[in-house]
């Protein structure tokens, strides 16, 4: 592979530990002596030319515009260690794929223009390469979720040295046996010791499991004894290698080759293990044949106030579309059976009759396994139902223990100047769906403005029933003060009463725009408290000053506001955060995450990271980055 010299301590350490007792030095793992594979087969397999024939490596195919190899190949000096710095590679790094025989113009051969290194890249030999276009015709591998056990076979591929050729054009594979399995790495020894061996130029290939016809790839080539290479010393028969695991791994992956361009999120305890999660409804962008491609994500809570690496439980298939942008997310139980899902509504747009098409999916939950695929479960069909006049919340609104849905809806201004707007509810029935909608109430006479609302639901006097509360901006006052008021609607058994006001700002100035609202019992008193994060605006040093606000939920409404965290010395990005709420710790007392955007990367994909404010019964503690996927900050 990279190095002429054996390398250091460390890994013959490993090499010790894994392989054999008394072992004194290892060199890296560097091609496959063994059998060339037909064409076509393990087309996924990538030959890695690194500073214009300097070097030499292998990798898989994992994504159509990604390749998962070792980060050693990309080292200064791989003898003294693999950590590398993620961006472009030092080296100009073109890669081979879907040319098992690299004398036929098959496949692609494109530059690697990104390295995003394992993000405990001192613990594992693993980068991923971003190439600088998709690779087409090739089917990527899967990434393997079963872990590796001892025992099992795996074949081993790579474009490294053979017996008998210092560089072969065709890849090379054998079979070889897990020996032992460890945090990041595993042991493997070839199955028949005569016919395999992990050479030169076979670093970073893939070790995949077959399994019923699927290939999976569970780990990829770090380093080995070479045991029967050519120019290895004819008196090292050790043929053991050890690589790095990728079984284990998959979120990391997935969360690299498919970091979003945007997203939205929503809470709500997804596995059923009463601490509240995080949903993740991530954009991809189109696809090669024109398909708008989405996935969803799944943070389970750590139990620490924090969250695990997220995972993918639902994506699009290359030949579906999902409009991200005609997405509406919400979270509920809407089956009733103590595990939250997830509501989306989907916007159709116009149809050739001039009609606004909406339709309602629902994503129901199967606990630690994930969700169903999503399901339609109302249609507005023969009707007309604006997607663009409705903000969405759910709760149980009739008290019958399955989450419904409440719609503020935007009828538009009346002839006599009027704002026109509705609450409609779609319950959730027996059938794992919903009701047809039904509307609650109208402001009828009065005007209510649609466009200055922002809406909660929660249980804010206590009494069992989910509520409604309403942020209302009513704009510049005479004097220049922003006013904002708090309407409350308390549930009754048709529906809900008439909203009344039950806060203003009064001579103070509150700016509705700069406020972002979520609902949740932050001091564990039994009734749902509001949280307002609050833009205050550039202070005189460039720095993006941000508050955070609670009104606690009270018998007759609310108390007033108070502030429990201010951002201080620290720059916060208000506009550059999303909040999502629920008792993430499992302590009894919501807490807040704050999905936070730090920009766009320059190939347009978000770098995003999850915070968390616990609540402590008074108000938060200070908030905490919990993950982040932005791996070169």
């Amino acid at each position: 592979m990279l190095s002429r010299r054996p390398r250091v301590a460390w890994v013959t350490g490993l090499l010790t530990t894994a392989i054999a007792a008394g072992a004194v030095t290892a060199v890296p793992a560097n091609a496959v002596a063994g059998e060339t594979v037909e064409n076509g087969t393990y087309a996924f397999a990538a030959k890695l030319d690194i500073g214009e024939g300097a070097r030499s490596c292998s990798g898989a195919l994992v994504d159509q515009q990604w390749v998962l190899t070792a980060s050693s190949c990309f080292a200064e000096n791989p003898a003294k260690g693999f950590k590398i710095t993620a961006g472009a590679p030092k080296w100009k790094t073109t890669a081979t794929v879907g040319r098992t025989d690299l004398t036929k113009p098959t496949g692609a051969v494109t530059d690697v223009v990104e390295l995003v290194p394992y993000k405990e890249g001192w613990q594992r030999d693993l980068v991923m390469a971003k190439l600088a276009k998709p690779v087409t015709g090739v089917t990527p591998v899967a990434v393997g979720t079963g872990a590796l056990r001892q025992g099992e076979e795996l074949k081993v591929a790579g474009f490294g040295r053979t017996k008998s050729e210092w560089v072969p054009d065709r890849l090379g594979s054998a079979s070889f046996t897990v020996d032992s399995v460890r945090d990041g790495s595993v042991a493997i020894s070839p199955k028949n010791p005569a016919d395999g061996a992990v050479c030169k130029g076979d670093t970073g290939g893939p070790a995949v499991r077959e399994t019923g016809g699927r290939v999976e790839l569970v780990a990829v080539n770090s380093t080995s004894w070479q045991g029967g290479c050519l120019g290895t010393d004819p008196s090292e028969t050790r043929r053991g290698a050890v690589d790095t695991r990728v079984d284990d791994i998959g979120p990391w992956v997935q969360q690299v080759r498919s970091l979003p361009k945007r997203y939205v999120t929503a809470s709500g305890d997804f596995n059923g293990d009463g601490k509240t999660d995080l949903a993740m409804l991530v954009d991809y962008g189109r696809n090669q044949a024109g398909h708008n491609q989405a996935a969803l994500w799944v943070y389970t809570a750590d139990g620490k106030g924090g969250f695990n690496e997220p995972r993918t439980v639902w994506e699009t298939r290359a030949q579906d579309s999902w409009n991200w942008e005609a997405s509406k997310l919400t979270a509920g139980d809407f089956n009733g059976d103590g595990k939250t899902d997830l509501a989306v509504l989907y916007n159709y747009g116009q149809t050739s009759d001039g009609r606004n098409e909406t339709g309602l999916w629902t994503f129901t939950s199967k606990g630690s396994a994930g969700f169903e695929a999503p399901r339609r479960v109302w249609q507005s069909g023969s009707g007309s139902w604006n997607w663009d006049a409705s903000k969405i919340v759910a709760g149980d609104f009739n008290g019958d223990g399955k989450t419904d849905l409440a719609v503020l809806y935007n009828y538009g201004q009346t002839s006599d100047g009027r704002n026109e707007t509705g609450l409609i509810t779609f319950t959730a029935n027996d059938s794992n769906g919903f009701n047809d909608p039904r509307r609650v109430w109208e402001s009828g006479k009065g005007s209510w403005n649609w466009n200055t609302s922002k809406l909660a639901a929660g249980d804010f006097n206590g009494d069992g029933k989910t509520d409604l509360a309403v942020l209302y901006g009513y704009g510049k006052t005479a004097d220049g003060r922003n006013e904002s008021a708090l309407w409350f609607t308390a549930n009754n058994s048709n529906g809900f009463n008439e909203p009344r006001k039950v806060w203003d700002s009064g001579k103070d100035s509150w700016n509705w725009e700069a406020s972002k609202i979520v609902a949740g019992d932050f001091n564990g008193d039994g009734k749902t408290d509001l949280a307002v994060l609050y833009r205050y605006g550039l202070t005189s040093d460039g720095r993006n000053q941000t508050g955070l606000w609670v009104f606690d939920g009270s018998k007759n409404g609310f108390d007033a506001p108070h502030q429990v965290w201010d951002s201080g010395k620290d720059s916060w990005n208000w506009d550059a955060s999303e909040l999502a709420a629920g008792d993430f710790n499992g302590d009894g007392k919501a807490d807040i995450s704050i999905t936070y955007n730090y920009g766009q990367g320059t190939d347009g994909r978000v770098q995003a990271g999850l915070w968390t404010f616990t609540g402590n019964g008074t108000g938060f503690n200070a908030p905490r980055r919990v993950w982040d996927n932005n791996l070169q900050r």
